[in-house]
């Protein structure tokens, strides 16, 4: 598991592409949000990676993908992320999953997140995103 910055936006992209056919992030939206402050991310060599934003003592997950899944990528992924976001101080962590997206959600559940909502029609093709939200404490 290796920290990512800006310089490794296309690989970051490239990734997003093959993890999110439909709804594809590209180098340069990659550069800026690893770019500002409280953004960390985290790249799997095994193919996936993760990007949080980190304010005061709460954090989003704002992208996590896998290349390769159902190799156990995600969930060193998450809980390096949430490792990592632990030591910085931080309480509660918020992200958002597709509703019909079954093996995360199953990962998620394992982590101990709760549903605090949905969103309808949130992503791209229509979907609706359950809002998740796991306390720290």
């Amino acid at each position: 598991m290796m920290t990512a910055g800006p310089a490794h936006a296309t690989v970051l992209a490239l990734m997003h592409a093959e993890a999110f056919p439909h709804d594809p992030w590209d180098a340069a939206s990659f550069a800026t949000l690893l770019g500002q402050p409280g953004v960390l991310g985290l790249v799997d060599e095994r193919g996936g990676f993760l990007l949080l934003r980190i304010v005061l003592d709460e954090v989003e997950v704002l992208t996590v993908g896998v290349t390769e899944p159902r190799r156990g990528v995600g969930e060193a992924l998450m809980r390096e992320g949430l490792a990592q976001a632990v030591a910085r101080g931080v309480r509660v962590m918020h992200l958002e999953v597709a509703e019909d997206n079954t093996p995360a959600r199953a990962l998620y559940a394992k982590l101990g997140f709760a549903r605090v909502g949905l969103r309808r029609a949130y992503y791209p093709n229509g979907g609706d995103a359950l809002a998740l939200r796991l306390d720290m404490e």
